[in-house]
């Protein structure tokens, strides 16, 4: 039988983390192991307790000092024996149906490389999420030309790169694959990384992709290079929306959209070294360019015009267009 680790990064969140394991051992299809990362939590997780309530298949790994999420994800593939893996959130659950069925997706149709796994949002916040998500997630279908070959399966083929460099939605963040596979794409991301000259070796990079929206940016990578994939279209990700997350917070969008920003130019200057990137570089070059306007126009409203116009002009040197030209119009002329 095919074996799948399960990897679950954690910080400072042992409540959680006990309901996520919960939901983990639950698995309708028992996973083979499952791998904690204790990313320099201030009273570091206690394998010994949480092997006596969820058994010796629980292992225990620990940054001793803060990497961040993306960093520990890798740590965690690094450390599992499984064929498969699945990531899950220390504040997130699995359904208890979620390995059986993304097993059983790659096992009949051996042309994917990987599944993604449609998202539920639970918790006080849950509405809106379950409001947007799929109106985002029938933009990725239409611009990634997606196709339905049954109820609950979309498969994609090179097309989806270009769908999401304008939205990832969290279905398209959430993942089960070979775990080769899942070291073929993050290879290619170090690499990608690596054109830097500051940054000389594959752990160098791993300690310099840090900071919100890893799960984005490594989903650009996959779908660069992934020969097939698809999105199981069934809620088997179960996503807390309690404001406990990063990107929920309001005060933090400022943060949020310069951090994507610095992401779209990290993946602009490999596809102009990478041989694996090089097909998509005139849509990362849109996509960049789309993402200093929306930069521009976010200072804009703030009342920082100097700042507007600085990331409006590396816009239009990217991509010389009507809609940029009348917003840097619109930027000068006086206020009424």
């Amino acid at each position: 039988m095919d074996s799948v680790s399960i990897i679950i990064p954690t910080r400072d969140r042992p409540t959680l983390l006990q309901e996520a394991l919960e939901s983990a051992v639950g698995q309708s299809y028992r996973p083979a192991e499952i791998i904690i990362v204790d990313d320099g939590s201030r009273q570091p997780v206690d394998e010994h307790a949480l092997t006596s309530r969820f058994g010796p298949s629980l292992r225990v790994v620990r940054n001793n000092v803060s990497h961040g999420l993306a960093f520990s994800r890798h740590r965690g593939v690094a450390e599992a024996r499984g064929d498969y893996v699945i990531h899950l959130d220390d504040d997130d659950l699995l359904d208890p149906d979620t390995i059986a069925t993304s097993l059983s997706v790659l096992q009949k149709h051996p042309d994917l490389d990987l599944v993604f796994i449609n998202a539920r949002g639970f918790g006080p916040q849950s509405e809106h999420f379950n409001h947007v998500q799929p109106k985002a997630i029938e933009r990725v279908i239409s611009l990634g030309s997606g196709k339905h070959s049954h109820s609950d399966l979309v498969c994609f083929g090179p097309q989806l790169t270009r769908a999401l460099l304008q939205t990832v939605p969290i279905a398209f963040q959430r993942v089960m694959l070979r775990r080769e596979t899942w070291h073929a794409i993050s290879a290619l991301r170090c690499r990608a990384y690596r054109v830097e000259s500051t940054i000389s070796d594959d752990n160098a990079a791993r300690l310099a992709i840090t900071g919100p929206l890893r799960d984005s940016e490594w989903a650009l990578y996959a779908a660069a290079i992934c020969r097939g994939t698809a999105l199981i279209d069934r809620p088997l990700y179960l996503q807390r929306c309690a404001g406990q997350g990063y990107s929920s917070k309001p005060e933090n969008k400022g943060a949020h959209m310069q951090q994507g920003l610095l992401i779209k130019q990290q993946l602009y200057r490999a596809a102009n070294r990478l041989p694996e990137l090089r097909p998509w570089k005139s849509e990362i070059r849109d996509s960049l360019a789309s993402a200093h306007f929306n930069s521009a126009y976010h200072h804009f409203q703030s009342g920082r015009r100097t700042a507007s116009w600085h990331e409006l002009e590396r816009a239009l040197l990217l991509k010389p267009s009507i809609p940029y030209a009348r917003f840097a119009i619109r930027m000068w002329l006086p206020r009424s």
